[in-house]
């Protein structure tokens, strides 16, 4: 009855300017698009911005590269249909999970930060659903996800019955700002490819004989190229923009289910603190700290889904942290699987261990369990090289020569340089959500 649209990326709606007439808008996005025709497709000129992409050794790099682009390539081919029929591309997060019905006329978004519920039926502009239609089509896709409804309700009844309705239509205006946003998304997934990239680097650094320069070298050339299909992907999206924003002349009912906020996550939260309590004191993490990364990672969604792609309650990524962790536990040199990493006493399992490979193999130098603490939350985003960067007045990503600085701190000065130094903002929240949430936990 439905199709699960595994593709991900967190959605946001970004502000947008006001135009005076749609043909104007549409002129101002062509024009600010057309720059990537010419724009010159070449590697970076400082080594500060470069980035990782290497962890497998040489006959995996071909089949990885393959596999993100034609990742981003199916993403985005499903993204331009949705804005084509829907006027916008709801697609699922770590946060949020989408799916659609097979016919492609309902919608339903299940969302675990926001608590709320929202089921969505496309329909022509004097054709709205009739409440029983709305009731009918909720508890197909009720009865299909019926998992994921109960993790979300925790209990209570799933009910329309407190449901807040409206309308709105599919029109060019909502698509071109869809557009607009797909732009920015594109900008966005490649700067978190690049993170990943560079957590990928790290499990090469880690070892004393690995040339800490042969892999900056290396890196460069792998960010040019995701520089390069970051072009790529916005010219794609620059000549299909009038395909895809033509008139629907239909509308949208929104039914949208909110459920006070109060200690929700933590309910959630309690459907796991057994898989959690066995696996944190195998590999001495504090329970609260894993809960804490959980609550940031997925808010307990236990379909949760990047574009990276990482996968499950704790966001494990299988080309990095699934391979250092098969590796480590079971001595595979292999990625995890997506349906491995979504049963949950797996994926706690391995994110409880990848935790512990940072703070007992690429963080073991740091002395202070503080200190190590706090390199280690942010490390889990980011990689312990860009932990390194902090400290290293060289830009150099050896977290050995770093720890000997982070050494000489106090943990809350740690804490501050972390907190001001770290290259990405995402990881700088991530780190003090990371401790905020902790102390639900504690």
């Amino acid at each position: 009855m439905k199709k699960v649209l595994a593709l991900t990326i967190a959605y946001q709606f970004m502000a947008s300017t006001v135009y005076a007439s749609t043909a104007t808008l549409f002129d101002e996005l062509s024009q600010e698009m057309q720059g990537y025709d010419s724009k010159k497709q070449s590697s970076p000129n400082s080594s500060s911005e470069q980035t990782e992409f290497e962890k497998f050794k040489a006959q995996h790099l071909g089949e990885y590269e393959q596999f993100v682009e034609q990742h981003l390539a199916e993403y985005d081919a499903f993204r331009d249909e949705l804005i084509k029929e829907w006027g916008e591309a709801k697609i699922a997060s770590q946060s949020e999970y989408v799916t659609y019905s097979e016919d492609n006329r309902a919608r339903l978004e299940v969302d675990f930060e926001r608590n709320e519920v929202v089921l969505s039926i496309r329909h022509e502009d004097e054709g709205a659903p009739s409440k029983s239609e709305i009731h009918r089509e909720f508890e197909r896709f009720r009865q299909a996800e019926s998992a994921l409804i109960q993790s979300f309700f925790n209990g209570d009844p799933a009910s329309l019955d407190k449901a807040a309705i409206q309308d709105y239509e599919i029109d060019r205006n909502l698509k071109v700002n869809a557009i607009i946003d797909a732009k920015a998304k594109i900008k966005q997934q490649t700067v978190e490819q690049k993170q990943l990239l560079e957590k990928k680097a790290d499990e090469l650094l880690v070892s004393p004989e690995t040339s800490e320069a042969e892999v900056v070298s290396k890196l460069v050339k792998d960010k040019a190229k995701l520089d390069q299909l970051e072009v790529k992907r916005i010219q794609n999206l620059a000549q299909s923009v009038r395909q895809i924003a033509g008139q629907n002349d239909e509308k949208v009912t929104k039914v949208t289910i909110k459920l006070p906020q109060g200690s929700l996550a933590k309910k959630r939260a309690s459907n796991y603190t057994e898989n959690i309590a066995k696996h944190s004191e195998r590999f001495e993490i504090e329970p609260s700290l894993v809960l804490a990364v959980m609550h940031t990672e997925s808010h307990f969604n236990p379909l949760a889904k990047s574009h990276i792609p990482a996968y499950g309650l704790m966001q494990v990524v299988p080309t990095s942290a699934g391979v250092d962790v098969n590796r480590f536990l079971f001595k595979i040199d292999a990625p995890m699987s997506a349906p491995y990493l979504y049963v949950v006493n797996n994926n706690i399992e391995a994110g409880t261990a990848y935790l512990h490979l940072l703070n007992d193999r690429y963080l073991s130098h740091i002395k202070d369990p503080l200190s190590r603490k706090y390199c280690m939350i942010a490390a889990y985003n980011t990689g312990a090289g860009n932990v390194a960067r902090v400290f290293n007045t060289n830009d150099s990503r050896n977290i050995r020569a770093a720890a000997k600085i982070i050494n000489s701190m106090p943990p809350e000065r740690v804490l501050e340089a972390l907190q001001a130094g770290l290259p990405y903002d995402e990881t700088k929240h991530y780190l003090k959500k990371v401790l905020t949430a902790e102390k639900l936990y504690i």
